[in-house]
């Protein structure tokens, strides 16, 4: 077996700070800056010896306290005008002295404090696999850059041109700098080959200035959030909506969508929004996310399996559950579903439901209301995204002949049976009937605005309806959406049940009740608008991040 390399990891570290004062031990998000990086090399290189070089007794007590090894630096090393390459190689032919010999020596500041564990380990691996000399890492600074010369400005480039045909530049973050032993000397810690590790500028942030402090205080409450979703015939779109939703909401935060390529219509739904969709085999899509770094994963989907969360647990992540009423449950940390009871709530367990964390979409919140007309002047049918039970045609054709309304039909993305619908439709408009087919609609807020009375079934758009106040008649899709508790008289609409047991004359009843008792739908219109549905999405996204 080939031994493992040996690896020393170098953290210098000096007393005085010029820029911020004292910056070394001074606290980050609640720990001293020096302990962010500690803990980074720790967590990526269990087998490396940890060495804080320093001059400073406060800064060694924060270092032991963090169980790692101190040595106290000559004080002629501690200087402004002393480089890092005397140091890091003080700390190496001490060490050596002491007979501890090493392959690698690693560099990495304690101003880094947003650097990554993955990223160090990346790099070990790299350099043990000897691509390079010396690794550091870098940020992407390819840009349209201006130069000093002579005291004048002048272009750092030959030829204006858009950022992605220009030439790649590099900027050094200074965060690690690694090296196989040979190349590390008093003067330098660089040999021929050296290759970089490009990071993003968040995790390349070099904390220099109180502005470089403001904003890794603010950088530090990121979270590596990570969504598996669903979306085909069967289950709809309601889930990729949500997470769509969700993820316009997290734009400060790194976020990875899974898919299993069964999901069709949710990997094409969401590519079609210009997010990006890792299609992955659910068998390998812990892997990915333990790769990626995720420390929460969000399931938007339905009755998902114990023994895969028990994994995700099992390797550290965070598990959150949006609408899911299945076993795995009691293995996640959040579980919230605005389509089921409040009352059974237990927020001490993590357990919210009901509309105080429904995510209603931007589009909504600012939305003007749908104006109340005592004489109904649109009808509106909406079904979802796919309508498997085919509700649409059955509403249609109970109420067409009784319908001196003009006749909105939004038919999803999703919806198989679009073509007969819309011979349908165009049959009814050549007998005079006005009835619109709109599919896929980009701004839904707009369609219900123009709506007196909607048939839809009883997932999230009821919320939609609800938010807009638009008196609504509810019929059920499947057995799971007859667990759905805001379909109601008290939320503001008559519930008709599970399709299986609606006639298309009770479906006619109900229209016409609702289309004539002015009263009645006053009455409900008043109890959606009573609803505050405007909050949720924050405190949704809110309790994911502090999951």
């Amino acid at each position: 077996m080939t031994p493992q390399p040996r690896t020393l990891i170098v953290i210098p570290a000096r007393g005085g700070s010029k820029g911020v004062p004292r910056k070394n031990t001074s606290p980050l998000a609640g720990r001293p800056l020096i302990a962010h990086v500690i803990r980074t090399c720790r967590a990526a290189a269990a087998d490396a010896r940890v060495i804080v070089s320093t001059d400073d007794a406060e800064i060694a007590s924060v270092a032991r306290r963090e169980r790692v090894h101190v040595l106290m630096r000559d004080p002629a090393l501690a200087t402004d005008a002393v480089t890092l390459d005397p140091v890091v190689h003080d700390v190496v032919v001490r060490e050596e002295a002491a007979g501890r010999r090493y392959d690698h020596v690693v560099t990495v500041q304690p101003t880094s404090p947003l650097l990554r564990p993955a990223t160090v380990a990346r790099i070990l691996g790299r350099l043990a696999a000897d691509e390079a000399d010396t690794i550091l890492t870098a940020v992407d600074a390819t840009h349209l850059a201006w130069e000093m010369r002579d005291g004048i400005p002048r272009p750092g480039y030959a030829e204006r041109l858009n950022r992605q045909f220009l030439p790649r530049r590099f900027q050094e973050t200074g965060g690690v700098v690694a090296s196989h032993r040979r190349w590390v000397r008093p003067d330098s810690r660089f040999g021929p080959r050296v290759a970089l590790e490009v990071v993003d500028a968040i995790e390349g942030l070099d904390i220099d200035s109180p502005e470089d402090w403001l904003f890794a205080e603010a950088a530090l409450g990121r979270r590596r959030v990570a969504f598996i979703t669903i979306g085909d015939e069967l289950n709809g779109l309601g889930h990729v909506t949500r997470t769509r939703n969700l993820l316009e909401c997290l734009h400060g935060h790194p976020t990875l969508v899974l898919c299993d390529p069964s999901q069709r219509l949710a990997i094409e739904r969401l590519r079609s929004a210009c997010h990006r969709v890792e299609v992955v085999e659910r068998g390998a899509m812990l892997r990915r996310m333990i790769d990626w770094g995720a420390e929460i994963v969000v399931h938007d989907e339905l009755e998902t399996d114990p023994r895969d969360l028990a994994a995700e647990r099992a390797a550290g992540l965070r598990i959150v559950l949006l609408e899911d009423d299945g076993p795995g449950q009691d293995a996640a940390d959040l579980v919230c579903n605005a389509l089921f009871p409040a009352h059974l709530s237990r927020p001490a367990a993590g357990r919210w439901y009901g509309p105080e964390v429904y995510d209603l979409r931007e589009e909504f919140r600012h939305a003007e209301r749908a104006p109340f007309h005592d004489v109904p002047r649109r009808l509106l049918l909406t079904f979802g995204g796919t309508d498997p039970a085919g509700l649409t045609s059955r509403v249609l054709d109970a109420v067409v002949d009784d319908c001196p309304l003009p006749i909105t039909i939004v038919a999803g993305i999703g919806m198989r049976r679009h073509g007969p619908l819309a011979d349908r439709v165009a049959a009814l408009r050549a007998a005079g009937h006005d009835v619109e087919l709109l599919r896929d609609v980009p701004v839904m807020s707009d369609v219900l605005r123009e709506a007196d009375i909607a048939f839809s079934s009883a997932g999230r758009t009821l919320y939609e309806l609800a938010h807009m106040g638009v008196p609504s008649i509810v019929i059920r899709q499947n057995e799971r959406e007859s667990r759905h508790a805001f379909a109601s008289l008290e939320n503001g609409f008559l519930d008709l049940g599970r399709h299986e047991s609606v006639s298309g004359d009770q479906i006619r009843s109900a229209f016409l009740r609702l289309r004539d008792d002015v009263a009645l739908r006053r009455g409900l219109r008043e109890r959606m608008l009573a609803i505050d549905l405007t909050t949720g999405r924050d405190r949704l996204v809110r309790m994911i991040l502090d999951v």
